[in-house]
Formats: C-alpha cells, sequence, structure tokens
C-alpha cells in the first residue's frame, strides 16, 4: 500500500528522497509512482527541503491532500498524468 494515497494492489514503487538528495537527503519513503511524479509536480526542492518532508506535512498542503483523494479513488493498475501545477512553474526547483 501507498502511505501517501493509501491504494492498495500497487504494482511498482518508486523511491522519494523526503529531504531532496540535492539537500542532503537521505531517508527514503517508497511512494507509487503517481504519487512521487505529484510530488515533484507540486512541489521544489527547496519547498521540499523546509517544509514538506514529512508525510503528514505532505498531506497538511491542502492542494495536495486534495489531489491525494482523488489519487485513491483511481485504479492502482493505471498510470495518470500530474502536470506542474501553475503556481510552482514560476518558482525556482531550488537546486
Amino acid at each position: 500500500m501507498c502511505p501517501l494515497c493509501q491504494r492498495e494492489g500497487i504494482p511498482r514503487f518508486s523511491d522519494h528522497h523526503l529531504v531532496p538528495k540535492s539537500r542532503g537527503g537521505k531517508v527514503l519513503l517508497p511512494v507509487c509512482l503517481d504519487c512521487h511524479r505529484s510530488i515533484h509536480a507540486f512541489f521544489t526542492n527547496r519547498e521540499l527541503a523546509d517544509q514538506y518532508n514529512t508525510v503528514e506535512a505532505l498531506w497538511a498542503h491542502e492542494g495536495f491532500a486534495q489531489h491525494l483523494r482523488w489519487l485513491r479513488k483511481q485504479d492502482p493498475q493505471r498510470r495518470y498524468r500530474t502536470k506542474v501545477k501553475r503556481e510552482r512553474q514560476g518558482r525556482r526547483s531550488g537546486h
């Protein structure tokens, strides 16, 4: 089961660095590919390092939590596209 969207039957997981590697992160969280892609569509590396470096913090972001609630209802065997959020597009990636 994915710890973020909480879907069962996920065929493949991806390791997400709670603090990005570029910011010295070493702790990994195995999440489904859809959640991993969504994390990086919603947040910059700087935001992930400074604010959103726990499962609880990710869920506390209203827009991301709404996306996770939607994703939870989707077929875990399918992949879903997540576009980079408009408010993130203007921010630097924090590299």
